[in-house]
């Protein structure tokens, strides 16, 4: 019998976005369960909103998002923030801690975006060479530019340089972009 082979696909999930999709569905066939593991603490100090809102965004995009492999929650980087909480939640500790939890039932690979995969990048990552020693590693292509950085800026300024006014269309499943107008996230009104 076969091990059920799982892919850990981390970000900060701020907002998920099409781009998330985009890697999630060129990786969907090599595995019988996807993870998605929104950061609780960024390795690179970046400030995000709420780990509660973030979550019930990707719930949301779960049930919504294009992708031909089961996907997944997984909270377990806020247990791993609160057994220490002086320090981030790093990739590698959370591929030790999922090993352990899975007790070599499952085959694990880390899932590395298009983004992470750029080396200035991936070096900076807490003991890169031994995630990649340890773990197999799939990395997804870029083929679709969409980033949750842009989604955040066309929240706070729908004009882009030449005028024109940018939707979220293009950048975000419906669910989560009704979900971001109806509780005015990211914009910084008076």
């Amino acid at each position: 019998m076969n091990k059920p082979s799982i892919g850990i696909f981390g970000s900060a999930f701020d907002p998920p976005s099409l781009g998330h999709q985009n890697v999630l569905q060129q990786v969907s066939g090599h595995f019988d369960l996807i993870l998605l593991v929104p950061s609780a603490s960024h390795a690179f100090n970046k400030r995000s909103l709420p780990f509660d809102i973030r979550v019930e965004m990707l719930d949301l995009f779960i049930k919504s998002a294009d992708v031909d492999c089961p996907l997944e929650t997984c909270e377990l980087e806020v247990q791993l923030l609160t057994r220490n909480p002086r320090k981030p939640v790093y990739t590698f500790d959370l591929l030790e801690a999922l090993e352990r939890e899975y007790q070599g039932k499952a085959v694990l690979t880390f899932i590395r975006g298009p983004d992470n995969a750029n080396p200035e990048t991936w070096n900076r990552f807490y003991r890169a060479q031994d995630i990649e020693e340890r773990w197999s590693i799939i990395t997804a292509e870029e083929r679709l530019n969409v980033r949750s950085s842009k989604v955040r800026a066309i929240l706070n300024d729908p004009m882009t340089a030449d005028g024109m006014i940018t939707t979220l269309d293009d950048f975000l499943l419906p669910s989560v972009s009704a979900y971001i107008r109806k509780y005015k996230l990211y914009t910084h009104s008076p």
